[in-house]
């Protein structure tokens, strides 16, 4: 294995792999171990940026800047607290917002697939069939225009 120099920048002493590395100090350690630490570290970071508790504790004009950022996982979980909490009362509206917007981006999403896997006769077919639907209308020749680059 190949070893790298690892630099302790923290107060506290870092195992990598079998080597402790002391605080403020660099070691030579395998680089596979790097990776893991690195990953590890991204989880922690992670987990320690957002949670439940600390969102719902916000004021209201925040948490409705926050939703567009929020994970679906996060999401669920504050849709999930304000089933069971009443929401503040300009939160609600933004909420279900947010919850439609991304069940239509969603719904969209499946039905670009689904027009990827058309034939050229059977995409021209839907092209007739979306008729004033401007949404599936502009999906459907966008997809038109990129077999026609090609």
């Amino acid at each position: 294995m190949q070893k790298v120099p690892y630099h302790n920048k923290t107060e506290k002493p870092v195992h990598i792999g079998a080597v402790t590395v002391p605080p403020n100090q660099t070691r030579m350690v395998e680089s596979q171990y790097l990776l893991i630490k690195a990953r590890e570290d991204l989880l922690e970071t992670t987990a320690a940026v957002w949670n439940l508790e600390a969102f719902v504790k916000q004021n209201q004009e925040t948490e409705i800047a926050q939703l567009p950022e929020l994970t679906d996982q996060q999401l669920e979980q504050v849709v999930a607290h304000y089933s069971q909490n009443t929401p503040p009362k300009k939160l609600k509206p933004a909420l279900e917002a947010e919850v439609v917007t991304r069940e239509e981006a969603r719904k969209a999403d499946e039905y670009v697939t689904s027009l990827e896997t058309m034939s050229d006769e059977e995409l021209k077919a839907e092209l007739l069939s979306v008729g004033d639907d401007e949404g599936k209308l502009a999906l459907v020749q966008d997809q038109l225009s990129k077999r026609k680059e090609v």
